[in-house]
This record gives C-alpha cells, sequence and structure tokens, in this order.
C-alpha cells in the first residue's frame, strides 16, 4: 500500500508541471490575443502586425493542437479586414496588404484544420478570408468551409458572425438583415462564458453590425443603444466611436 502511494505521489508530481507549463502557454496565446483584439478594435495595422509577429514566436499548448495557428489565422483576417476598410477610404497603399494578410490566413487557417480536423471556427475563418480581394467581402464566402464549420458546431455565435457576414453582401434590403442580427447578437447573449485558452471575440462586433443595420434604416435611438453595449465589451472600438457619433447627429 505505502509502495502505491508512492507511486501516486510521484505521479501526481510529473503531472503538476506538466499541467502547469499548458496553462502558461495557453496564457501567453491569451495575451497575444487581447493584443490583437485592441489593435483590431483601434484599426491599428501596425499593431495587428506586430501581435501576429508575436504570436508566431509563442511555444504552441501541446494540448490545444492547432489553437496557435488559429489565433495567427485571426489575427490575419483582421489585418486584411482592416486594411481593405482603409484602402475603402482611399489609401491605395493599403490595397495590396489585403490580398497579402488574406493568403497569409488561408495558409493559418488550414494548418489549425491540418492539426485539429474539428476546429470548427477555424474552418469559418478560412472561408471568410478566402473571399477577400480588391475591397472587403468582395465575393461569396458561403462555401465548403463555412458550411463544415456549421457542421461541427451550428450553434457557436463566433461561425454565426462569419455566416452573417458572408450573408450581408447578397442582403435585399437592411430591413431583410436585421433579424438575422438580432439572432448573432442574442446567440452571443446565450452562449455559455469563455475559458482561459478558449476564443472570446466577437460580440462587440456583432452588436456593432446590427447598430449600423439600424443607422441604414433611419432607427438612431435602437442604433445607439446597440453601440453603447458594445462599448461597453470594448470601449476603444473606434468604429462602434465613429458610429455612435454618427447615429447622436441624427434626430430622433
Amino acid at each position: 500500500m505505502q509502495v502505491l502511494r508512492a507511486i501516486g505521489f510521484m505521479f501526481v508530481g510529473l503531472c503538476i508541471p506538466t499541467l502547469q507549463a499548458h496553462a502558461d502557454e495557453a496564457s501567453e496565446l491569451d495575451d497575444a490575443a487581447a493584443r490583437l483584439h485592441y489593435a483590431f478594435y483601434t484599426a491599428d495595422v501596425r499593431a495587428l502586425e506586430q501581435a501576429i509577429g508575436l504570436i508566431s514566436q509563442l511555444q504552441p499548448p501541446s494540448n490545444q493542437p492547432g489553437l496557435k495557428e488559429y489565433y495567427a489565422a485571426y489575427g490575419y483576417w483582421k489585418l486584411a479586414q482592416t486594411s481593405a476598410e482603409e484602402a475603402a477610404a482611399g489609401r491605395a497603399s493599403s490595397r495590396s496588404s489585403v490580398s497579402k494578410a488574406a493568403q497569409a490566413c488561408d495558409r493559418q487557417a488550414d494548418l489549425a484544420v491540418e492539426k485539429d480536423r474539428r476546429m470548427a471556427e477555424a474552418y469559418a475563418i478560412d472561408a471568410v478570408c478566402a473571399s477577400f480581394g480588391s475591397a472587403l467581402m468582395s465575393s461569396s464566402c458561403a462555401g465548403k468551409s463555412l458550411r463544415t464549420a456549421k457542421e461541427l458546431d451550428p450553434q457557436n455565435p463566433r461561425i454565426l458572425l462569419i455566416e452573417t457576414l458572408c450573408a450581408q453582401k447578397d442582403a435585399a434590403s437592411p430591413a431583410a438583415h436585421t433579424e438575422k442580427l438580432r439572432a448573432l447578437v442574442a446567440a452571443f447573449e446565450h452562449a455559455p462564458p469563455t475559458r482561459p485558452g478558449k476564443p472570446d471575440w466577437g460580440q462587440a462586433e456583432a452588436l456593432v453590425m446590427l447598430g449600423e443595420n439600424y443607422l441604414q434604416r433611419g432607427d438612431s435611438l435602437a442604433a445607439r443603444d446597440a453601440i453603447e453595449r458594445a462599448l461597453v465589451i470594448a470601449p476603444d472600438y473606434r468604429k462602434a466611436q465613429e458610429l455612435l457619433q454618427t447615429a447622436a447627429a441624427r434626430p430622433k
């Protein structure tokens, strides 16, 4: 019995450093992901590039295969999105960055799903990055990768967000798109709390999308409500700040 106890204590002693190493690796990725979020919210291309570079240097968590590549893909997606918005605003230097970032996103998403075939969000990110061209959402992203993501995790709000982005281009009118956006916001509200080492992006973006939709429909009060809720989550979200100013200037 004493021998068995000794073996048990030895096993626990060996496991604790391993568990701590996994936790440290996941924590470093969480910190890098937080930098990505902040850089995207502030529309800071340079900071996005720096955060992606940081991720490339991190040790991937051995108990979460594909997570490092997933965050790299997410970062490149946000870099492509931010660069596309700058290009649409007339910054010609940003146009070439869109394609490069989208291609890098595709590569990293492919690596993520090679390491974990059930990483549903990586399939969705691959789908949205494949849609980039000379402008944001230049072609449909509702293809095989997005269908696979939906099959693997149909209630995942981040996958629903990407699906909504894909549908946004083809929406017949702002009013027709409103219910889908309301359902998306509700999906985030009803989702279980995230845990360390798990993605937690998307809710502020969903609220901004809903607020922008309300503005397009002329409902400035509903727009302000949605946008203010987004700013509670992400106070530095530049697009939300700009939309809130627009909503405030509209007649009630």
